[in-house]
């Protein structure tokens, strides 16, 4: 709610505070009578104004002050606390000294001893605290807490395994799982293990159990077990949506996409799962699962009610499969304010491949001039709008589409980033530097940006050296990356060193078979006398895409046509 001048928003704030520092206090004043009250309520006051000035420390001195003076525990409960939180152990000793003097049977003294403990490094008064702990029904969330909040500590690798022992640990499938994550982050993989064991073991009808003992033993390398408790999941009855699409996940990750659509395929079918059979089966060569899946989808939706994220997904694997006509009224049927700005998108797209560019331009003029909640919607518009103005050749229009959008979206990077492709393309390359630049500037360790400005530094200037630094810096980031590989390699054959580069060539290669890294790959074979292996390679680019630039520059450059 918007406060308007002389509404009192100044007086509401301060009335606010005062009333969260009231009820601050007053749970304390009740203790507090006596001729000697004036004496802790002063230091309470200081300790609740500095708690609400967010000064912890200080709190944390007045608290312990006030403790001394006051009988009720609660007060020495509180310095504590306060006194665990910034990580003063000679404050949260007295404290906690003075607490146990006032309520020695208070169960909360253990969660203070434990993290004390911790701390100072001191094994034995760790242990029984955390044994008692463990005696409480819900002790072991205390036991973890503390033991996540001090993973730095010697102690709580050593302390963890000891909670699997303990009954009120074993009783539960959410305690025990609890402690195998924190195992999984502390590296304990005995103590993964037996947790994997004991949860399978213990609740074999939890689906749980099963799936977490699979992504314990594909990170122990046994993936043939993972996928085993994968499929124990799956065979238990009722098994509720959520495992469905996690166990689907993890066969994915096993790199099973076929498998993990068909696991969603044996329960009910919500909007998230044939959103994820989806994604899965578009990993398979041919669209054969994707066919079978538009045609199960299309029949259910003449006797169910469809939401607007299950017509958006309907016009998706439509667009997928080519039924343009299908497609569009699918579009066309998203009517929800969140799910139509996307779907207008698409039906741009629909009109320009249909060859009604004007139609597709109208759309996204459309679409730009209305007031979004989704901003990246309103990003791909203009994006979208440049795209297709740069395909048709009218390279003016794509500059303008560019230039609003980063008139709306000041430095929006993806705005930045497709506008210095665009410059590239049209040869305007320092114009596409200088956003490339930028781009940086605005996050220096996006590795996609140090890339993006390297390789073309290297490829259409002779500012090899700042490329060379931007692309190791980028693949110190992502050294698995294909596309990063390749500039790295490109670089180096630049500087006149193919026989450096050769070696992150024909790795980029490896990793994603590109036409323009194929042209790359040819032109370090062909300076270092390979010239047949640099035809070959050649050919295989020409054949993933005649018509790539960078391929063609090359071939132009040799004289070799294709």
């Amino acid at each position: 709610m918007q406060l308007t001048k002389g509404s009192g928003g100044g007086r509401g704030r301060k009335a606010t505070a005062a009333a969260g520092l009231a009820a601050g206090l007053l749970f304390y004043l009740g203790a507090l009578h006596g001729a000697d009250s004036d004496l802790y309520l002063q230091p309470l006051m200081e300790a609740e104004f500095a708690l609400q000035a967010g000064r912890n420390e200080e709190a944390a001195v007045a608290y312990a002050r006030a403790s001394e003076l006051s009988s009720d525990p609660r007060v020495a409960e509180r310095a504590s606390r306060l006194a665990l939180l910034i990580d003063d152990a000679e404050l949260a000793e007295k404290s906690l000294k003075r607490w146990r003097a006032l309520a020695p049977a208070a169960e909360g003294l253990a969660r203070i001893e434990l993290g004390l403990a911790l701390r100072r490094g001191e094994m034995k008064p760790a242990e029984s605290a955390l044994q008692r702990l463990l005696q409480l029904e819900q002790g072991w969330k205390d036991v973890l807490q503390a033991l996540a909040a001090n993973q730095d500590s010697l102690l709580s690798p050593a302390l963890l395994p000891q909670m699997i022992e303990a009954e009120s640990v074993l009783a539960s499938p959410d305690a025990l799982l609890a402690v195998g994550g924190l195992a999984d982050r502390l590296a304990l993989a005995g103590t993964v293990k037996r947790v994997a064991e004991l949860a399978v073991s213990r609740f074999p009808q939890e689906a749980r159990a099963w799936l977490w003992h699979s992504e314990a033993m594909r990170k122990a390398g046994d993936e043939a077990a993972a996928r085993r408790s994968i499929e124990q999941a799956l065979a238990l009855p009722g098994l509720p949506s959520d495992m469905r699409l996690a166990a689907a996940g993890l066969l994915a990750g096993l790199g099973d996409a076929e498998a993990a659509a068909q696991a969603l395929s044996g329960g009910a079918q919500t909007d998230d799962t044939f959103a994820a059979r989806a994604a899965f089966l578009s990993r398979l060569d041919g669209n054969a699962g994707l066919t079978a899946l538009y045609q199960e989808m299309k029949q259910r939706s003449e006797s169910e009610d469809l939401s607007p994220a299950r017509r958006m997904l309907l016009g998706q694997l439509a667009e997928v499969l080519e039924l343009d006509a299908e497609a569009r009224r699918w579009f066309e049927g998203v009517q929800d304010p969140d799910q139509r700005p996307r779907a207008e998108l698409r039906l741009a797209v629909l009109a320009n491949k249909r060859g009604d560019l004007d139609e597709a331009l109208k759309i996204l003029t459309d679409l730009q001039q209305t007031e979004l909640d989704d901003g990246a919607v309103a990003i791909s518009a203009y994006q979208l709008e440049a795209e297709l103005a740069t395909a048709a050749g009218r390279y003016e229009l794509a500059l303008d589409a560019y230039r609003r959008g980063l008139a709306v979206f000041e430095d929006e990077p993806s705005l930045l980033y497709a506008r210095a492709l665009h410059f590239e393309s049209v040869d305007r390359v320092d114009d596409a530097v200088r956003d490339l630049r930028r781009v940086v500037e605005l996050d220096p360790d996006n590795p996609n940006g140090l890339n993006a400005l390297g390789y073309t530094l290297a490829d259409r200037t002779d500012q090899l050296e700042e490329a060379r630094a931007l692309i190791e810096r980028a693949l110190n980031m992502q050294p698995d990356n294909p596309a990063i590989i390749d500039s790295m390699g490109w670089v180096l054959v630049r500087l006149g060193k193919p026989e450096q580069g050769l070696p992150h060539l024909r790795r980029a290669f490896e990793l994603q078979r590109d036409a323009e890294v194929a042209a790359h790959l040819g032109e370090a074979l062909w300076l270092l006398g390979e010239h047949d292996e640099a035809r070959s390679v050649w050919r295989l680019g020409h054949e993933i895409d005649a018509d790539n630039r960078g391929l063609q520059r090359v071939l132009q450059a040799r004289g070799e046509p294709l």
